[in-house]
C-alpha cells in the first residue's frame, strides 16, 4: 500500500477511534492491524472501502454508514434533490389538519424548498381553523432533521426542543426555536425561517410514528415530547435517535458517523431505544382513525 493510501485509511480510521459514540467498545489497535493486513496491495483508495465498511461493522452502530463517491452523486445530486419528498398535508374529517413530513435530502436547495413548502402548507391548513393537528412522521427515514423542525415550527413553539448527548450522557448541543428559525445553540441552523404564528395554539397535537421513523424523523418526534396537549399513536420506532456527523474524505466518499444520542426536553435520553408510541396500534389498526378519535373527545 502506498503512503497516501496508507494515510486515508488512517485518517477513516482515526476519525472513527476518536469521535464515533460506541468507540469505547472497540479493540483499536486490533482493528488497524487487520485492517492494514487486508489492504496492504490496495492500489487506490476504492480498495480500502471494504475493509472500512468492516471497520464499522465491528464498530456494532446501525447508524454509522460510508458512502463511496458515486453514491455520494446518487444521494445528494442534482437528480436527488429534484426528486426529493416535500411536505404535503389535507384535511381529515373537516376539521383536523394532518400535515405528512417525509425524509429532508440535506441538500441546501432542496431542504430551502422543503421548508418553504411545508411553511405555505401549514399556513393554508391553519387558515381552516382546525380543532386539532396530526403529523404524520410513519414514512421519515431521516436526513437533515432541522429543515422538518422549521416547518413544524408554529407547532412546537419557541424554547428548547431537545438536545444531543455524548456517550456519557452530557449535553453537547441543544436544539432551540427562536421566532421560527431553529438553532443549535446559537448557531441558526434553518434552512429559512418559519415565524408564523397559529391563530390558536392551544389545540392538541397528535404524532403517528412506526418502524420506518428513523433517525432525524425521531429527533422530530423527539420534539414534541415533554409539551403538552401531545399524544403519538402507531408503532414504535426504528430505533436510530443518534445524530451523524457526515464527514467528506479527499477522494468524494463519506463517513456518515453517528457521534451522540438525543434527548427531549424532559432529559430523556433515547440512543438506539425504539421509541413506543403512548397508544400502540395494531399493524391491522388504522393509527389515522385512532389521532382522529382522540382528537374529537378533547
Amino acid at each position: 500500500m502506498n503512503t497516501e493510501i496508507h494515510d486515508y485509511l488512517d485518517t477513516v480510521l482515526t476519525l472513527m477511534e476518536d469521535n464515533a459514540l460506541r468507540r469505547g467498545r472497540v479493540d483499536w489497535p486490533a482493528v488497524r492491524r487487520r485492517a492494514h493486513e487486508a489492504t496492504a496491495e490496495a492500489a487506490s483508495t476504492a480498495d480500502v472501502y471494504g475493509v472500512i465498511r468492516a471497520a464499522i461493522d465491528v464498530l456494532g452502530d446501525p447508524h454509522t454508514f460510508f458512502l463511496t463517491p458515486q453514491e455520494v452523486a446518487e444521494s445528494f445530486g442534482e437528480e436527488a434533490a429534484q426528486q426529493a419528498p416535500m411536505p404535503s398535508g389535507r384535511l381529515v374529517d373537516g376539521r383536523f389538519a394532518l400535515v405528512d413530513i417525509p425524509s429532508a435530502t440535506g441538500v441546501e436547495d432542496a431542504d430551502r424548498r422543503y421548508v418553504r413548502t411545508g411553511a405555505e402548507l401549514v399556513r393554508d391548513l391553519d387558515g381552516h381553523r382546525p380543532q386539532g393537528w396530526i403529523v404524520d412522521l410513519r414514512g421519515n427515514t431521516g436526513g437533515n432533521m432541522y429543515p422538518m423542525l422549521t416547518v413544524l415550527a408554529p407547532l412546537l413553539g419557541d424554547g428548547v426542543l431537545g438536545w444531543f448527548a455524548d456517550a456519557d450522557g452530557q449535553p453537547c448541543g441543544h436544539w432551540i426555536l427562536r421566532e421560527g428559525v431553529v438553532h443549535h445553540d446559537d448557531a441558526p441552523v434553518s434552512p429559512r425561517p418559519h415565524p408564523y404564528r397559529l391563530a390558536d395554539p392551544g389545540h392538541p397535537i397528535a404524532i403517528l410514528t412506526g418502524p420506518n421513523t428513523m433517525s432525524a424523523g425521531e429527533a422530530t418526534l423527539i420534539a414534541f415530547r415533554g409539551l403538552p396537549h401531545v399524544r403519538s399513536f402507531g408503532a414504535p420506532t426504528a430505533g436510530l435517535a443518534t445524530g451523524n456527523a457526515a464527514i467528506e474524505l479527499d477522494d468524494g466518499a463519506l463517513l456518515g458517523l453517528t457521534t451522540v444520542q438525543e434527548a427531549d426536553r424532559t432529559g430523556r435520553i433515547y440512543g438506539t431505544d425504539p421509541i413506543a408510541p403512548d397508544q400502540p396500534v395494531p399493524p391491522d389498526g388504522d393509527a389515522l382513525q385512532a389521532a382522529v378519535d382522540w382528537l374529537a373527545a378533547r
